[in-house]
C-alpha cells in the first residue's frame, strides 16, 4: 500500500497567469494530496504580501525567503506545490524541488498571459514599463529554467481540467501514481473515480452492466437484506436481470415500485416510502439500490440519506439525464408546491453503475432530453466536447452503444471534475445549474405536465444565454450555435410558457441569495460565470425574448 510518506511531490511551477494555483488544486484533489502555495507560505512567514516584501526590502530578500519556503516543503511527501513564477530559475531551488519530486512547467503565450494578468499592483515584477513587452522578456529571461521541468504543458488554450488530465497521464505513465480503477472491471466497462476523501467512489460506464452489478459491490462491505427501488417501468425492463445478479451474489432484495412522475416526488410519497423500507426491517448497512431515472434517483437517494440516518446508496441510472448528471454529485430531494428540490441534502451513493445498453430503451423523447444536460456540460466547461457533439448530431441519435458509452464517460468525466472542486456547491459547481434556473421555474409553473426535465432545462439554456448577450459578455454567434445544437436535438428553444408565470417560480429558486438571485451565464461557449441579477427586469426582458 503508498502510504503519505512515500509519495513523491508534484511541483507545478511556470509564469505567472498561466493557471498554477487552480491546477495545482484540482490535482490535489484528484489526487488526494495535500495542496501547499508557495507564494501564501511566503507572505505569512514575512507577515506582509509579497508585493509589499517588493517594496519595502527588495527582490534579493524576497528570493531568500523563497529559497528558505522551498527547502521546507521539499523535506514533506505527498503534497502538490504551485511554485511563483520565477522560483526555479534560481537552481538550487530546481534541484532540491526535483529531489522531492516532479517538477510541471505551465506556460502561455504573452498575449494570453496579458488577457489573464488584469492589474499589476501585485505582481512586482510587471512593475514599470509597457506590460506586454515585460511579460515577452520576463518569458525569454525564464525560458532556459523552464525547458528543465520534467513535462512542460501549454495551457494557452486548454480548461483546467484538459491541463490536469495531460499531467495525470504522465504521471501515470512514469510510474509517479497508480491511475488503475479500484474496482475489477468487466469487458468493455470504463470507471471514473470521483475523488471525495473517505465519500470517493467509483462511476462505472459502459453496456451489458445489469448483470455485474452484484459482483461490482461485492467489496463495499453491504449487508445481505437491501432493497430495491424503481418504477414499474423499469422494473419490467431490467429488474429481473439486476435481482437476479443481486441474489447469485447473496443479497437477500425486496423490490419497492414508486412512479417515475415528477409530481409524485414529494412529501407524501416519501412518507410511504419510508414505512415501506421499515416493513423490510433494514439495517444501517443495508444497500439501497436505485435502479431508474432522475425521480427514481433523486427520490431514492433522499430515503437512502435519511432512513436510519444513511444507509449505503447504489445509483443505477436508466435514463441520459441520470446517467451523465443526477445519479453523480450526491445533490438528493423531494419537490414542494413551491418548488422543484426544495428540500433535500448532499449524500454521496456508494457506487454508480451506468449501463448505456439502457439507453437504447428509452423513448426519443426522453432521450433527446437528456441530450439537454449532455449540452450543458459541454456549454458550461468544454468548447471540444461542444464541437464534437455539433459534428457528430447523426452518430449521436443513432445511439450506437460505443458512441453512447463515449458521450456518456466525457460529460461524466467534466461533471466529476466540477463536483471534486467544489462538492457542498459553495462555488464552482454552481455552473452546473446553467438553464436550471429557468428550467425549474418551467416545469413548476406548468405543474410538471409541460416540458420534461430535460425540455426544460434547454429552454432554460436559451434564456440564459440570452440574458449573456443582453448583457455584452457572450457573443450573439454562441447564443445561435447553443440554439442551432439544440434543435437538432430534437429540443425545443421556446418558452411555451407565460413569462411571468415562469419569473414568480424563480422567486423560489434554491439560490437565491439576500432576495437577489444567481444566474449562471456564459461568456462564451465553454466557459460560465455566475451573476447576480439586481432586478428582474433584464431577466422579464430574456423571458419575452424566448416566449
Amino acid at each position: 500500500m503508498t502510504t503519505k510518506g512515500n509519495r513523491r511531490n508534484i511541483i507545478v511551477t511556470g509564469f505567472m497567469a498561466t493557471g498554477k494555483s487552480s491546477v495545482g488544486r484540482r490535482l490535489a484533489i484528484r489526487l488526494g494530496y495535500d495542496f501547499l502555495d508557495l507564494d501564501t507560505l511566503i507572505a505569512a512567514e514575512a507577515g506582509m504580501p509579497i508585493s509589499q516584501i517588493f517594496a519595502s526590502q527588495g527582490e534579493e530578500s524576497f528570493r531568500a525567503l523563497e529559497s528558505r519556503m522551498v527547502d521546507r516543503v521539499a523535506g514533506r511527501a505527498g503534497c502538490v506545490v504551485a511554485t511563483g513564477g520565477g522560483t526555479i530559475v534560481d537552481p538550487r531551488n530546481l534541484e532540491a524541488l526535483k529531489r522531492s519530486g516532479v517538477v510541471i512547467s505551465l506556460t502561455a503565450d504573452p498575449d494570453t498571459i496579458l488577457s489573464r494578468v488584469g492589474p499589476v499592483d501585485d505582481r512586482p515584477m510587471l512593475w514599470g514599463g509597457d506590460t506586454r513587452e515585460r511579460i515577452r522578456l520576463l518569458l525569454e529571461q525564464r525560458a532556459q529554467a523552464y525547458a528543465r521541468a520534467d513535462l512542460i504543458v501549454d495551457a494557452s488554450a486548454q480548461a483546467i481540467d484538459s491541463v490536469v488530465n495531460h499531467i495525470l497521464d504522465f504521471l501515470a505513465l512514469h510510474h509517479v501514481i497508480a491511475r488503475g480503477p479500484a474496482v475489477d472491471l468487466p469487458a468493455m466497462a470504463q470507471s471514473i473515480r470521483l475523488v471525495l476523501g473517505p465519500r470517493s467512489y467509483e462511476v462505472v460506464i459502459g453496456p451489458s452492466l445489469l448483470g455485474e452489478v452484484g459482483r461490482l459491490v461485492k467489496g463495499l462491505d453491504l449487508a445481505s437484506t437491501s432493497v430495491l427501488l424503481t418504477s414499474p417501468g423499469d422494473h419490467r425492463l431490467f429488474g429481473g436481470r439486476l435481482m437476479r445478479a443481486l441474489e447469485e451474489a447473496g443479497f437477500a432484495v425486496t423490490c419497492i415500485e414508486l412512479p417515475d412522475q415528477e409530481e409524485e416526488k414529494g412529501l407524501e410519497r416519501l412518507g410511504w416510502l419510508y414505512r415501506q423500507m421499515a416493513a423490510q426491517r433494514l439495517e444501517r448497512r443495508s444497500a439501497v439500490f436505485a435502479l431508474g431515472g432522475v425521480v427514481i434517483g433523486e427520490l431514492a437517494g433522499f430515503a437512502g440519506a435519511t432512513y436510519l440516518r444513511g444507509l449505503p446508496l447504489i445509483q443505477i441510472p436508466t435514463s441520459l439525464i441520470a446517467q451523465v448528471d443526477t445519479s453523480i454529485g450526491g445533490k438528493v430531494g423531494v419537490n414542494l408546491p413551491e418548488g422543484k428540490n426544495l428540500v433535500g441534502t448532499f449524500y454521496q451513493p456508494r457506487l454508480v453503475v451506468t449501463d448505456v445498453e439502457t439507453l437504447t430503451a428509452l423513448p426519443e423523447r426522453d432521450f433527446c432530453a437528456g441530450l439537454a444536460e449532455v449540452v450543458k456540460v459541454a456549454a458550461i466547461r468544454d468548447r471540444s466536447f461542444f464541437e464534437y457533439l455539433e459534428a457528430n448530431v447523426e452518430e449521436v441519435l443513432s445511439r450506437d452503444l460505443q458512441a453512447l458509452a463515449r458521450l456518456v464517460k466525457r460529460a461524466c468525466e467534466i461533471k466529476t471534475s466540477i463536483v471534486e472542486a467544489d462538492e457542498w456547491e459553495t462555488d464552482v459547481r454552481s455552473i452546473l445549474n446553467f438553464g436550471h434556473t429557468v428550467g425549474h421555474a418551467l416545469e413548476a409553473a406548468t405543474g410538471y405536465h409541460g416540458p420534461n426535465h430535460g425540455e426544460a432545462v434547454a429552454v432554460g439554456m436559451v434564456v440564459a444565454t440570452t440574458l449573456s448577450v443582453q448583457r455584452g459578455i457572450c457573443p450573439g454567434g454562441d447564443l445561435a450555435r447553443l440554439r442551432r445544437l439544440l434543435q437538432s436535438f430534437g429540443l425545443s428553444t421556446k418558452l411555451l410558457a407565460d413569462p411571468g408565470e415562469v419569473l414568480r417560480f424563480v422567486r423560489y429558486d434554491k439560490k437565491i441569495q439576500d432576495r437577489l438571485v444567481r444566474f449562471v451565464l456564459l461568456r462564451g461557449i465553454g466557459d460560465a460565470t455566475m451573476k447576480t441579477l439586481d432586478t428582474p427586469t433584464e431577466l422579464e426582458a430574456a423571458l419575452s425574448a424566448c416566449a
